[in-house]
C-alpha cells in the first residue's frame, strides 16, 4: 500500500533527543485511511523500563521502533509496515481496540481448524 502522507503531533525539531523519545505518527495511505501509531527509540524502551523500575515494558500498544527519530527513518519504517496490504500498519493501528471476546473466538476457531 502507497503511503500518501506523514505526519508528527509534535515536530521533531522540538525533541530534545532523537535517539531517546518517541512520537505519535498519523498516517494516511492512499485509500485514503488515516492510522496513528507510536513511533520509540531502543533507547526510550530502555528509559521507561528505568523510570518504571521494571526489566520489560509493560503491556500496551505496541511501538514501531526505530534508532533515531528521523523523518528519513520513520518515513522507512512505516512503509515497510505498509506492504502487504498495510496489515503490520494495520495491526499496530487497530491492536487496542480489539475485544477479547473476539481474539478469544479467534483462538477457538484455530483450535478447532487444528483438531
Amino acid at each position: 500500500m502507497i503511503v500518501k502522507k506523514i505526519s508528527f503531533a509534535t515536530p521533531l525539531e522540538t525533541l530534545k533527543d532523537i535517539k531517546d523519545d518517541n512520537i505519535d505518527v498519523f498516517v494516511e495511505l492512499e485509500d485514503g485511511y488515516s492510522y496513528t501509531i507510536v513511533v520509540a527509540t531502543e533507547q526510550n524502551l530502555i528509559t521507561q523500563m528505568n523510570n518504571s523500575k521494571k526489566d520489560f515494558i509493560e503491556a500496551g500498544c505496541p511501538f514501531v521502533i526505530v534508532k533515531e527519530l528521523r523523518k528519513n527513518i520513520i518515513k522507512d519504517a512505516v512503509q515497510s509496515y505498509a506492504e502487504g496490504n498495510a496489515y503490520w500498519l494495520k495491526l499496530n493501528h487497530l491492536s487496542a481496540e480489539f475485544d477479547i471476546s473476539v481474539l478469544d473466538k479467534m483462538i477457538e476457531k484455530m483450535n478447532k481448524d487444528n483438531d
